[in-house]
């Protein structure tokens, strides 16, 4: 099955919204407690699902680079002239771009214990 045009896109637009599912865990509440709205019983909630969101989103991040990374293939009849390939520059770029923004996030809640209260608004 190939996927061309609003399939690739749309694969590659729920990729991005679900590789952001761990920040309902780990940063959304950090935030919305900085607000003032209550978000650490959000995330009190929501720690036990931490470890199934951390998968889904490395699941859907393989499949972004499968997709962004795999070979075209070429359809051409013997003798046609074919089309150029589309450059998939920009769709690879962001998803390193949505990779490394995912891994600090990832990464966010082990790194708290090593900040300098001073960061920390104490």
């Amino acid at each position: 099955m190939k996927l061309s045009g609003a399939g690739a896109t749309t694969g590659s637009l729920i990729s991005v919204l679900l590789s952001f599912l761990p920040l309902s865990c780990c940063i959304f509440p950090a935030a919305f407690s900085f607000l003032g709205a209550g978000g650490l019983a959000f995330a009190m909630s929501l720690m036990p699902y931490r470890s199934y969101f951390v998968v889904l989103t490395l699941v859907f991040l393989g499949v972004g680079f499968y997709f962004a990374y795999r070979p075209e293939k070429m359809e051409c009849a013997p003798g046609a002239a074919c089309g150029s390939p589309r450059s998939r520059k920009l769709q690879r770029v962001s998803l390193w771009d949505v990779t490394a923004v995912t891994l600090i996030l990832l990464a966010f809640p082990y790194v708290i214990p090593y900040l300098p209260v001073e960061w920390m608004g104490n």
